[in-house]
């Protein structure tokens, strides 16, 4: 006994449909990031095959079968052509939200990136009862090379600064370009005592912070790194007075380095 024809023809909707990458009516539709003209040239093929399968099955279609097969189409192809222009709208929306907080210079993370990352690890700290630390980092006399080199020559420096703040804080340490010659740290799970350890373990090691040895040479005083840091619960508990605190700290710290300097400077005219 012949199959009857409405089978036949969900048969057929179903074997273009997929020929052409669209999931059948009970899974997720999965697909490519595709331009919108694509995506519309894939429905009109899909709309051609679909023609030829009419042509194979004419002599067999009532008129009634002919409406069925169409309105099934239409409401399948709307279903595919929808979801993917959904994923692609999705998708887009995602890399240009990524591009937007991506600096073009460090290739870290952007100032929004940091805000958006420090309100949601308060928010899980508060919930889990656990502690994190914010860092803010500065070059010090960073003008100095802008003016001096030039702008190319201060990228080089920002990039290279990045790098060596990376490759000298934890993996699950996130570190962002705050802004002009600042960079920040996220620091999760970590205490205010265990954060001054290792900004202690950093103080040890300046000599090793000096960037662009090129650079430096030819610079009147040595670049140097300065940074200040807020923990919570200890300091505050709010994101802005985690920010000022530690804003305060690396001016302090700036300070600090700059009566070493001018203690190293009158040592050296004594001598």
């Amino acid at each position: 006994m012949a199959e009857p024809i409405t089978k036949v023809l969900y048969q057929e909707i179903e074997r273009i449909l997929i020929a052409f990458g669209a999931a059948s009516s009970n899974e997720e539709c999965s697909t490519r990031d595709k331009e919108v003209e694509e995506i519309f040239r894939e429905g009109a093929a899909i709309r051609l095959e679909a023609n030829d399968a009419l042509r194979r099955y004419a002599g067999r279609m009532s008129k009634d079968d002919l409406i069925e097969f169409q309105s099934i189409l239409s409401a399948r192809l709307d279903e595919l052509l929808s979801a993917r222009i959904r994923l692609m709208v999705e998708q887009r929306a995602l890399a240009w939200a990524e591009q937007s907080e991506c600096d073009p210079v460090t290739a870290l993370p952007n100032r929004a990136a940091f805000n958006r990352r420090l309100r949601g690890e308060i928010e899980r700290a508060r919930r889990y009862h656990r502690e994190l630390s914010v860092v803010l980092f500065d070059i010090d006399r960073f003008k100095s090379v802008n003016d001096r080199f030039g702008h190319p020559a201060g990228d080089r420096m920002l990039a290279e600064v990045a790098s060596l703040l990376k490759s000298s804080l934890r993996q699950s340490d996130a570190i962002f370009r705050y802004g002009g010659d600042e960079f920040a740290a996220v620091c999760p799970e970590t205490s205010g005592a265990a954060m001054a350890h290792a900004l202690r373990r950093l103080e040890s090691n300046r000599p090793a912070w000096r960037v662009e040895p090129r650079l430096q040479s030819r610079l009147a005083e040595p670049l140097d790194i300065s940074w200040g840091a807020a923990s919570f619960p200890a300091d505050a508990d709010e994101e802005d007075e985690l920010i000022r605190i530690a804003d305060e700290r690396l001016y302090a710290c700036k300070r600090s380095h700059r009566r070493e300097r001018d203690a190293h400077g009158a040592q050296i005219a004594a001598d």
